[in-house]
């Protein structure tokens, strides 16, 4: 198949004029006046990479922690119905039984023969080793710590997990970040209450993420006669850090994304959905739940954003990230470090680049195809065309 006619977006710059000739899935060749039995016209769109959700909990009505073939299936649809192609279903801080109940379903999903397979790159457990103060929706009763609570689950499912996030401050974070990062998982801070330098020695240990920068993170603060930045501060200056945003102009406000993207650059910086299992649904104030356990955190849709049950805080997106870079874009972020964003970035961040986010010869055939406004006109996983809206 060759497409044609598309403004091809890379990771440095647009292409306008050229083909992509795909084969057996794969980029065969970026060129001019390219041939195949088969032809795609772009008829002058916008063709990106397929979008990289690394961090999202849901859509559709169901959470992945549902750990339901039915549950998995309606989730990564909201994601395909809005451009993303890969995929890592995300957990969240429950019982211990719950979250390897999780990783089991996972990875015999992944192992099945069902439609939407091939956007799963892995997981991301967020939680349950996660400080009081900045849990967010997460609830309390579940918290864990490292040197106190066993985690040894994690490493049996290494395979598996993509990354995990903990609030490096914690007693006994460097060393679980050291035993992790040892086993291949990338560790990322979040939901963190630690002030300089009391997150150091988890990065020093091989932290190199941070899961929503400036969301439920630990900020500048006044204490014993000293401010100290937290941890959202502090990433702007450790090039060791990549962050994750979410873009949805109510978590991340568009002033902030734009320092965040001065100071970080494209290539360390990813939006994530973080959506929840409402994403997708009608605001008619109906309750979710965060995650599939009996007691787990209620929540509902408010203004462009998930809330708690109770109205007093976010509890997460609703927002898929092709909406997320069109607000970077609009924010006056240049078109290619948005789309980067989306994109190429976060599959660095989870050692997929390789063969996903960017359109290069010799990788998957992964494209989401956009008109000027940002809306989904069709969407392709290895080449094959999902849909056309």
């Amino acid at each position: 198949m060759v497409i044609k006619n598309g403004k091809i977006v890379t990771p440095t710059q647009i292409l306008d004029g050229y083909d992509i000739l795909v084969q057996n899935g794969i980029i065969q060749e970026i060129g001019k006046d390219l041939y195949d039995d088969t032809m795609l016209d772009a008829n002058g769109a916008y063709v990106t990479p397929g979008f990289v959700d690394i961090h999202t909990h849901g859509g559709y009505g169901a959470d992945f922690m549902d750990s339901t073939e039915d549950a998995f299936e309606k989730a990564l649809q909201f994601h395909l119905d809005n451009g993303t192609t890969t995929v890592v279903p995300t957990s969240c801080t429950s019982p211990v039984e719950s979250i390897v109940g999780f990783l089991n379903f996972t990875r015999g999903y992944l192992r099945s023969a069902v439609a939407n397979v091939r956007m799963v790159a892995g997981v991301h457990l967020e939680g349950p080793y996660l400080s009081v103060r900045n849990r967010g929706a997460q609830k309390e009763e579940e918290l864990a710590v490292p040197d106190r609570d066993d985690y040894s689950y994690m490493t049996d499912y290494a395979d598996l997990i993509k990354t995990v996030t903990i609030s490096p401050e914690l007693s006994g974070a460097a060393e679980m970040t050291k035993r992790l990062c040892d086993a291949g998982i990338t560790v990322s801070g979040g939901h963190d209450d630690g002030i300089y330098p009391e997150f150091l020695p988890a990065i020093d240990a091989g932290l190199s993420h941070l899961t929503h920068h400036f969301c439920a993170m630990s900020e500048l603060r006044f204490k014993d006669g000293i401010r100290n930045v937290g941890l959202r501060e502090y990433a702007l200056n450790d090039d060791r850090l990549t962050v994750e945003l979410i873009a949805d102009n109510r978590h991340i406000p568009p002033q902030l994304a734009k320092m965040i993207l001065r100071a970080k650059g494209a290539d360390k910086v990813a939006v994530v959905s973080d959506s929840l299992r409402c994403a997708g649904c009608p605001k008619d104030g109906s309750l979710y739940k965060l995650g599939a356990d009996e007691n787990a955190q209620l929540v509902k849709i408010g203004d462009g954003v998930a809330i708690t049950a109770d109205g007093e805080k976010f509890a997460g997106s609703i927002t898929p990230v092709r909406r997320m870079v069109k607000n970077l874009i609009d924010a006056g972020i240049p078109l290619v470090d948005a789309v980067k964003t989306g994109t190429l970035t976060p599959a660095k961040i989870i050692g997929e680049d390789g063969e996903i986010g960017s359109i290069e010869v010799g990788k998957r055939a992964n494209l989401a195809i956009l008109n000027t406004d940002w809306e989904l006109l069709n969407v392709l996983i290895d080449g094959k065309p999902e849909r056309t809206i």
